[in-house]
């Protein structure tokens, strides 16, 4: 009775197994169907593509062309468009917008290189072509790595910094991607599950933010908008292994280069964020003591999403003071 109560049981585990081994490569597969699009198919018309050394970034302008350059770097998975309210405000109170696409997200040509300081000389590249002043640098979450690098490598394109409930990394000792993630189809599974899969969108959404009910349709179209695009599940799966350990050549993961930062510094936060949570802003000002820091009450680690008006007032607000 027991032996057969135990084959029972293992057929039973065997069948879950093999369902779960189903499930997992059905979603690959779906990925791999829906990703056909050109990126010119899906891009919208405000935006244009920039050429630098390692192929074309998406940006979108906006404001006057004498106006002081604000550069937007957006978060993981987001793009240029989530900054979308907070372009608007900030044309419309004279600043020349230039949100960008960070590879490789949105719509910018897709390299495999993703550590911060080929993002910086991405996007260096960018304002060198566009005969940018210097300019204004505001990084979110993810993007604040690649922008604070930007800002270290090339001091003459920044006449400022503000870091935005930054994903900096700078609390968690240094290390390696887990091996377990050397396997590149291994990585495509889990981007097929999460990142690129539309219905998780929402969930990991509300997952980043604590008004939950701003997970609203808009947003979550705006982030799906781009990843039918050709390969996105495989490309996304490249920047993974990158993501996932510590970017040891970069100037902006030594605690002690921020000491050396000349340009003036403002960090806005959402108290409420648990993804990169108040407390790192307080450590981040203890090795920024001249940085002035705006605690965002009851706003999330998206606070731009999740408030526009209230975010783009202390936007408005911090680049005034600066």
């Amino acid at each position: 009775m027991i032996s057969k109560i135990l084959r029972i049981a293992l057929k039973a585990c065997l069948a879950l197994l093999v369902l779960a081994v189903v499930t997992v490569v059905g979603f690959r597969l779906a990925a791999s169907a829906r990703e056909t699009a050109g990126r010119g198919d899906l891009a919208p018309a405000t935006g244009q593509w920039v050429k630098t050394r390692s192929g074309e970034v998406f940006i979108q302008e906006k404001g006057p062309a004498t106006g002081t350059p604000v550069v937007l770097f957006h978060g993981t998975a987001a793009w240029s468009e989530l900054w979308r309210r907070t372009t608007d405000a900030l044309a419309d109170a004279g600043y020349r917008v230039i949100a960008l696409d960070l590879p490789p997200f949105g719509f910018s040509d897709r390299p495999g290189s993703y550590t911060r300081p080929d993002q910086a000389q991405r996007v260096n590249d960018v304002l060198e072509r566009l005969n940018a002043p210097p300019a204004i640098i505001v990084g979110h979450s993810f993007g604040a790595g690649a922008a604070t690098e930007l800002v270290m490598r090339y001091p003459a394109r920044a006449r400022s910094l503000v870091l935005v409930d930054a994903a900096l990394g700078l609390t968690a000792e240094p290390s390696d991607p887990p091996s377990v993630l050397k396997p590149k189809w291994l990585r495509e599974m889990l981007v097929s599950l999460t990142v690129t899969n539309p219905l998780a969108t929402k969930t990991l959404l509300k997952s980043l933010i604590a008004k939950k009910d701003r997970a609203l349709p808009e947003y979550v179209e705006i982030l799906q908008r781009p990843l039918t695009r050709q390969n996105s599940t495989s490309d996304i799966a490249d920047w993974m292994y990158y993501f996932v350990g510590s970017d040891r050549g970069a100037a902006s993961a030594d605690r002690a280069a921020y000491a050396r930062l000349k340009q003036p510094v403002a960090m806005l936060w959402g108290d409420m964020d648990d993804v990169t949570p108040l407390a790192q802003a307080r450590d981040l000002n203890v090795l920024l003591p001249q940085a002035h820091l705006t605690v965002l009450p009851g706003l999330g680690h998206i606070p731009q999403i999740e408030s526009p008006d209230q975010f783009n007032d202390a936007l408005l607000k911090a680049l005034a003071n600066l």
